[in-house]
């Protein structure tokens, strides 16, 4: 669960959109309740205001109002300010800057990528109350943060050991196929048709001549197979779906058997195909990706901890925010902020 939470924190961070009006919004339930600070960090105090509108806009953007774990979301959500707190002590530490005009041509660049006009884009904006100006500082902050995690986690290369390492410890899992058949295989909501295409085919048509244009019925098919699918033994096997079939012998026609109700179904099996490993020559651009992949997530969730692990942190609404991680230190441990200062 604690990898969970930061991988989660890892991606707000590299986020395009922050999340606006953050302290606009109260409960959620229309209720006021007095206001005071549950945090601080880095010496700045986080108002219970301001972390209510960043979990009821979390939830929003997830197309929920509330989450059966209250709890875990408010931890999430705070972890999540903690590192934007702390990436933002980085990048002026660092001297890391992002013009407007390179952070306007990544938004312009955005746009004509993900929208039919840029026109488009701005009315999308305009109608989630987000001013252009402030998504433009949105992505000033998006790309030193990236420029940020990027000198922090430096290069990451995957060596032919590793990828052929992970070729073999997970080719049997991965990269065997089990013996089976090529099948074609056609579906029906009708036995009659179902029995029409068998006629045809043991009468000499081919598959692609007996299922082709009016040959049969549209409105009754369910499924046909336009070139052979691989279909498991398992799946010939007693009690598996295509059992009827077992005993066909290749390119023979197998009766019409019903699949479940009102689902009848003819076939061919046109090729026999034997139990086969792919080989690591085969395979191996498509390994280094995904292990590429896992190495970028797991420097990003460390790079994310590595910043909580920075960031000075208080707790001190200690219900709200129960210390359940070394990282997150009890203002009883730390003995310089007054729990109840600045309540309003």
């Amino acid at each position: 669960m604690r990898w969970v939470m930061i991988a989660i924190v890892a991606a707000f961070l590299l986020s395009t959109f922050l999340m606006y009006d953050t302290g606009s919004r109260g409960g959620g339930s229309g209720e006021r309740r007095e206001d005071y600070p549950v945090a601080e960090v880095n010496g700045r105090r986080l108002m219970r205001s301001a972390l209510d509108g960043m979990v009821y806009s979390f939830l929003d953007s997830q197309g929920s109002v509330a989450s059966p774990d209250m709890p875990m979301i408010y931890r999430v959500v705070f972890e999540r300010y903690v590192i934007e707190t702390q990436a933002a002590q980085e990048v002026r530490d660092r001297g890391i800057e992002v013009s407007d005009a390179e952070a306007e041509r990544a938004m312009k660049d955005y746009a004509d990528r993900a929208f039919p006009t840029r026109e488009a884009f701005y009315q999308s904006l305009q109608r989630r109350g987000i001013k252009v100006e402030d998504y433009v500082k949105d992505v000033a902050r998006q790309i030193a943060n990236q420029r940020l995690v990027e000198q922090g986690i430096g290069t990451i290369s995957v060596s032919d050991d590793e990828a052929l390492k992970f070729y073999e410890d997970t080719k049997d899992l991965f990269f065997r196929r089990a013996p089976g058949f090529m099948v074609n295989l056609a579906d029906f909501s009708d036995r009659e048709e179902a029995e029409k295409l068998r006629v045809a085919l043991l009468g000499g048509a081919s598959w692609d001549v007996a299922v082709s244009g009016d040959a049969v019925d549209r409105s009754k098919v369910i499924n046909v197979t336009t070139s052979p699918v691989f279909v498991p033994d398992a799946s010939f096997e007693a009690g598996g779906s295509l059992e009827a079939m077992a005993s066909d012998d290749l390119h023979a026609v197998s009766s019409v058997f019903e699949l479940s109700s009102g689902d009848f179904v003819v076939g061919v099996k046109t090729e026999a195909v034997a139990e086969r490993v792919s080989p690591y020559d085969e395979v191996s651009a498509d390994i280094k990706s995904l292990v590429m992949r896992q190495k970028e997530r797991d420097a990003l969730s460390a790079f994310s901890q590595s910043l909580l692990d920075r960031a000075k942190v208080v707790i001190l609404d200690k219900e709200l925010l129960p210390d359940e991680t070394p990282v997150l230190q009890p203002v009883s441990e730390v003995g310089s902020a007054d729990a109840s200062a600045d309540k309003s």
